[in-house]
């Protein structure tokens, strides 16, 4: 348990929050029942409410995309939040006070961290009320950055030389080795010298962390220097690790999170995430002073289902675009690339053409090995050349192998075959001999003292088993289906369960292997009235498998928490699963262009279609047929 945070109080707040009254705080519209409610999810679209809540036992479900949880749970998801930050806003509401204890270690931090704060607020007094801060003003004034943008995002100036800061330091009660911990200046490199204040004459930026503090600052040089860099950013810290650090995330978080799709959109500068910001697109984040790295990734995360890459149009630009977007494939999180005009950046396109302009450069956002084909196309004197067609794919494959999620794989390596000319089967093949390439070594970005570096992937043979497909977890959508067996294998209604199961529910629906083997060993326990099958499947797994196992029990008291009888939550997990099935078998098909397979796309659309809108009956033929056209 995290510093203060004990179990027991943990399970105070738990006991103290009305888990439908704090879904209505996020604007939820909730059908009461007692202590049961439901709702349309807010982590998916719906128009049929398929969240429930069961407020005496302080959890939720939703039987359409599978995410479940508690309270805690619930606010980490809605806002982004880690697990501590999510209790503390939870104690808050309900007015208990967590206990911090304190250590010397504990103490500098928090003394580091009120030093930046206070120093922000220094830096930006100088911005708006000296002499020296004229030119900063100026260039502030020329890229259209208002006071009230400057403030929010506290914008600030550093006064040249180190005498300023020195001063400023010895009103306020710092010491020079605190301001040298928080970097901010440097000793004297010899007997006699002064003082190096580290951003002095420089336009400043604040940096702030997940919960809004004050980390760091990167200073933007004012006048052209051979002896120092564009940029000069804060080294790492006690308090600042720029591999963790995003511009911007501590705004846009809790608005990715709340997005309709929770795509995130990433950029490379401060200027760039600021002016999506102030134009109506503030789910906008930067890397810090260097390449997105696997731990930005994995913050990103919490909050992203997807995001869109918005860098420069140039030669460094594209090797960081394909970069980041192995990152993100390798954490099974879709990207898209949008392409900016030549020689604009997303500060100089928004001033030129608004926002309306901006929102269909992401509506035209292509994909990775779209953008990838295009770069790679472009370095070829000969393109179609057998060996310019042999690096190209070489390349693309690369980068889809970095992506451990099969369906998502699949997608991507049709859409290369069609690129290139070549058979899906050609493709696919190679693809199978392709191990992902390790992205522990990232371009270097274009500022001073960068210092980061980013993780590396994991290959398929570091992945349980040594089959990536082997370590792919199992959808939500199977996951929810997974745990409502596990509730169900004993009854009263399991023998009517089964039938369904039986009948609507082939192992050609799953697209994870665990599932289509947790279902069989489900059938045998259902069928015979004991745990022997189950049990001997769990002693079989790897331990990430026995991970995904575990997961299926907490679904053991769901059917209470809902006004659905069990057999209609199984009819709706049925219509869910398929549905999914049908999305994958349209990535199957060839590239369009091929009149075949135009029309059976076209074909599955209808059946998808159907199969939302029908009742049960309608859908129950519709599966049958769809079932019998496979076989």
């Amino acid at each position: 348990m995290a510093r203060g945070i004990t179990e027991a109080a943990v399970e105070e707040i738990k006991s103290r929050i009305d888990l439908a009254d704090l879904a209505e705080s996020y604007g939820l519209r909730l059908k009461r029942a007692g202590s049961n409610a439901k709702a349309c999810c807010p982590f998916h679209h719906e128009k049929t409410p398929s969240f429930n809540i069961n407020s005496a036992k302080g959890f939720y479900h939703c039987f359409g995309c599978g995410e479940s949880g508690d309270a805690i749970k619930f606010v980490q998801k809605q806002e982004g939040l880690s697990f501590v930050e999510a209790v503390k806003k939870l104690a808050e509401r309900c007015g208990i006070k967590l206990e911090e204890t304190e250590d010397r270690e504990y103490g500098r931090r928090n003394r580091l961290y009120a030093l930046m704060a206070e120093l922000a607020q220094f830096y930006r007094r100088c911005l708006k009320k000296t002499k020296e801060a004229q030119a900063a003003r100026e260039y502030l004034a020329s890229r259209d950055l208002s006071d009230e943008v400057q403030e929010e995002f506290l914008i600030g100036y550093a006064m040249q030389g180190a005498s300023a800061i020195l001063k400023w330091a010895e009103k306020y009660g710092y010491g020079t080795e605190e301001l040298e911990a928080a970097g901010v200046v440097k000793a004297p490199s010899r007997a006699g010298g002064g003082w190096y204040h580290r951003f002095g004459g420089r336009l400043i930026f604040t940096i702030r962390d997940r919960q809004g503090r004050v980390v760091a600052f990167s200073g933007r040089q004012l006048v052209a220097s051979k002896n120092s860099g564009k940029y000069v950013n804060s080294p790492e810290t006690e308090i600042f690790k720029k591999s963790k650090v995003l511009f911007g995330f501590d705004k846009a978080a809790a608005n990715i999170a709340k997005s309709p799709n929770r795509e995130a959109i990433v950029c490379e500068g401060q200027i760039d995430t600021i002016r999506l910001h102030s134009c109506g697109f503030p789910v906008a984040v930067a890397s810090q002073g260097t390449a997105f790295t696997e731990e930005h990734v994995k913050a990103l995360k919490r909050v992203a289902d997807a995001a869109v890459l918005a860098f420069d149009d140039d030669a460094a630009g594209h090797k960081a675009a394909i970069h980041t977007a192995g990152l993100m494939l390798a954490a099974e999180m879709p990207v898209r690339i949008a392409r900016l005009p030549d020689g604009e950046d997303p500060d100089s396109f928004l001033r030129k053409h608004g926002a309306e302009g901006f929102r269909k450069i992401l509506d035209a956002a292509e994909s990775i090995v779209h953008f990838q084909f295009g770069v790679e196309r472009g370095k070829e004197r000969n393109p179609a050349s057998i060996d310019a067609v042999n690096r190209i794919s070489k390349a693309l494959l690369s980068t889809i192998a970095a992506c451990p999620n099969a369906v998502m794989r699949a997608s991507m390596a049709n859409e290369a075959a069609k690129l290139l000319g070549l058979p899906a089967s050609a493709v696919n093949e190679e693809l199978s001999r392709t191990k992902p390439e390790r992205r522990d070594t990232a371009p270097e970005a274009e500022t001073e003292e960068d210092g980061g570096e980013a993780a590396a992937v994991p290959d398929a043979e570091s992945m349980p088993g040594g089959d990536a497909a082997e370590a792919i977890a199992p959808p939500k959508e199977e996951m929810a289906f997974l745990q409502f067996l596990s509730a169900n294998v004993h009854s009263p209604d399991a023998g009517e369960i089964r039938g369904i199961v039986d009948r609507f529910v082939p192992d050609s629906v799953f697209a994870c292997g665990f599932s289509q083997r947790f279902v069989q060993a489900w059938r045998e326990d259902s069928a015979s009235g004991s745990d022997g099958a189950t049990e001997k499947f769990a002693a079989g797994l790897s331990a990430r498998e026995r991970g995904w196992y575990d997961a299926t029990l907490i679904g053991v008291d769901w059917p209470s928490s809902c006004e659905l009888e069990p057999v209609e939550i199984l009819q709706d997990c049925v219509r869910v699963l398929w549905a999914r099935r049908l999305r994958r078998m349209q990535g199957e098909l060839p590239a369009r262009g091929d009149a075949g397979a135009d029309m059976k796309r076209i074909k599955i659309s209808m059946e998808l279609k159907r199969i939302r809108q029908s009742g049960w009956s309608a859908t129950a033929k519709i599966i049958e047929d769809i079932m019998k056209g496979e076989c």
